[in-house]
């Protein structure tokens, strides 16, 4: 479907030179692994709770790593909170719950063995779901490390001073696995662990200050499971990400004017001027305008008109051109997956 490449303009962003302006666009990326069309609906559950046999050594897991009894419990539910929310704004899947189902598992970095097809196709049954998806495993671990100590001068009523600062960065690690159980086919369609890693940073005028200064445990692990969470989203699900763009502003009116119209949202105005430019007689001239073109296309959603374009103005010798090139072969392939996975 086309409008899956019409591109919006969110805003403009500053001229970097006196030549070049550029405008950030967003546009849909596709999922990492395309999933069956048959799922549509999912049901998701956290299955990181130990079961009794695996309490206790989840428990001194919990004291001996530090992290605390509980730490990732609620760091688990921060990661479905996470995946949940995505998938909510999805395009591809319809979530059935917010994943409040809970199931027993080892509490630890460990998968348990899968689940049983009668327990999952009941779960499905119950949710009206076509696919189980399930957080088996997660596990975290954080420290604390300390950068490089600089010294600046800085002005303390009125007097020059050199000022020592230290910088203290608590690293987080997240390791999450999941499953996804196609009930309609009854067989597991990914099963994978994944490690994510976040950091916070904070300064100071001796290290105890600078490590002081860091976000507490707890604002770290929620933060750091959200994020795990997104990242699994985003291997099912297509998402719309931001991305820059250049185009040429000259120093010529028309180029000008067509610059003029893109701020104000003008394309068409802006492309109708660009076209003719396009063939100018010079060759400078006529490579920009080109190039241009190439954007317009894309921004329209025209990716081989955009193509063309593009090797038309690398052709007049615009050196810009080939590196968009291939940025515009990899949005042809992102369109051919996303039309498989949103089943355009």
């Amino acid at each position: 479907m086309r409008a899956l490449f019409f591109y919006s303009i969110s805003i403009l962003i500053f001229i970097t030179s006196c030549t070049t302006s550029s405008v950030v666009v967003s546009m849909q990326r596709p999922a990492d692994i395309t999933l069956s069309q048959d799922i549509k609906s999912v049901v998701v559950a956290n299955r990181t709770t130990p079961s009794n046999k695996n309490l206790a050594g989840n428990i001194i897991e919990g004291l001996v790593s530090g992290e605390g009894i509980g730490t990732d419990k609620r760091g688990s539910e921060y990661c479905l909170d996470g995946f949940v929310n995505l998938l909510s704004n999805s395009e591809r899947f319809t979530p059935k719950n917010i994943g409040e189902l809970e199931l027993k598992g080892t509490g630890t970095s460990s998968f348990s063995e899968p689940l049983k097809w009668k327990k999952v196709s009941k779960i499905c049954k119950s949710y009206d779901a076509d696919a189980l998806i399930v957080l088996e495993t997660f596990d975290s671990d954080s420290r604390i490390v300390f950068g490089k100590p600089i010294t600046r001068t800085v002005k303390r009523k009125g007097v020059k001073i050199k000022e020592v600062r230290h910088k203290a960065i608590l690293e987080m690690k997240i390791v999450s696995g999941w499953r996804i159980y196609d009930n309609l086919n009854k067989v597991i369609v990914d099963e994978n662990k994944f490690t994510e890693l976040k950091e916070f940073s904070a300064w100071g005028n001796s290290r105890k200050e600078a490590e002081k200064n860091l976000p507490y445990r707890s604002i770290a692990i929620k933060q750091s499971g959200d994020f795990a969470g997104i990242q699994y989203g985003k291997r099912i699900s297509p998402v719309w990400i931001q991305a820059k763009r250049i185009y040429y502003v000259g120093k010529e009116d028309a180029f000008k004017q067509a610059s003029k119209n893109v701020k104000a949202n003008k394309w068409d105005d802006a492309i109708n001027i660009w076209k003719e430019v396009a063939n100018h007689n010079d060759k400078e001239i006529a490579s920009k305008a080109s190039f241009n073109m190439a954007l317009a296309s894309e921004i329209k959603g025209y990716i081989e008109a955009a193509i063309d374009w593009a090797k038309k103005a690398k052709a007049l010798g615009d050196k810009k051109a080939n590196s968009y090139i291939s940025t515009l072969n990899k949005r042809k392939q992102d369109q051919q997956k996303l039309n498989q996975q949103l089943n355009n």
